[in-house]
């Protein structure tokens, strides 16, 4: 196995994780610890196309020169454990499978497991955090009827965003995803997780989210995406329910914020809206009041 690597800087990093997300060169990742990131790629054999390729779709790497090492199968496992450790918020414990029988969830607490062999959707992303944070600020409004309210996860991935809410115990949950491996990774996580009730859906955001509405709307895609789906993602909100809209550098705020605000004045009788970043990336909460 080779490992295909070199540095970036925060900003290069979040750059072409957008970049990323949008081709979909699923051999690339971005791994981050606390003091570096890596543009990251596993190769059993010859990665150069593949660089090549990339090279021409993202531009800012095309003066970028990639180190290689060889790797034996059991680093490999162990690749992923570098970039993924337990790590909690609020009452929410995000544990790798790994950790299950050596991380305590403390009693009254809640933990959601997720497969050490996922490369995208760990919780260890900003922009997950954010959600997950959200998340829990809506559980702690209203705890006592919490399992009345429905939840829809727009972009699933993993599912961990819809597990998290499951386990907080909301009543409804439902996620989709337009990546057919994302449905068959969430179904899995949420099996591993004791919810299987959760609804998991293969559908574009359109379709995914026409007729149905929730309390809580976690949509943790790219800013484009949002603003070209803003209407029916407003439209889909009970009152007193929170839009929450992830994915959004810190410098696209504004142009997020320029295209929602309009529609939520339109559509709601009142609203109240904050933003929560972490690094270089940020979360737009509209509450419906």
């Amino acid at each position: 196995m080779k490992k295909v690597f070199f540095d970036l800087s925060p900003r290069e990093a979040a750059s072409v994780e957008i970049a990323l997300a949008e081709i979909e060169q699923i051999p690339w990742t971005i791994e981050k610890t606390e003091n570096q990131c890596q543009l990251c790629g596993y190769f059993e054999n010859d990665f150069q196309e593949s660089w090549r390729n990339l090279q021409e779709q993202i531009p800012l790497l095309v003066e970028k020169i990639p180190l290689c090492e060889i790797i034996r199968e059991r680093d490999w496992q162990e690749e992923y454990k570098k970039f993924l450790n337990p790590f909690h918020i609020g009452p929410l414990h995000i544990v790798p499978a790994w950790n299950r029988g050596i991380y305590t969830v403390p009693e009254g607490q809640f933990g959601v497991y997720l497969d050490a062999e996922i490369a995208f959707g760990t919780g260890a992303h900003e922009t997950t955090k954010l959600c997950l944070a959200r998340i829990v600020d809506y559980w702690n409004l209203f705890k006592d009827s919490v399992f009345l309210k429905k939840v829809i996860d727009i972009g699933c991935g993993s599912g961990i965003l819809s597990i998290a809410a499951a386990k907080l115990g909301f009543g409804n949950v439902y996620g989709f995803d337009n990546d057919p491996d994302a449905i068959k990774i969430s179904e899995q996580n949420a099996q591993k997780n004791d919810a299987p009730s959760i609804e998991f859906r293969l559908a574009e955001i359109n379709m995914g989210i026409l007729g149905r509405q929730a309390d809580l709307i976690l949509a943790n895609i790219l800013a484009p995406i949002l603003i070209a789906h803003a209407s029916i993602l407003v439209n889909s909100l009970k009152q007193y329910g929170i839009l929450s809209l992830s994915g959004i550098l810190n410098e696209e705020i504004e142009s997020v914020k320029a295209v929602f605000t309009p529609l939520v004045k339109r559509y709601w009788s009142g609203f109240i809206s904050n933003t929560k970043t972490m690094g270089q990336w940020s979360e737009i909460a509209y509450v419906h009041t």
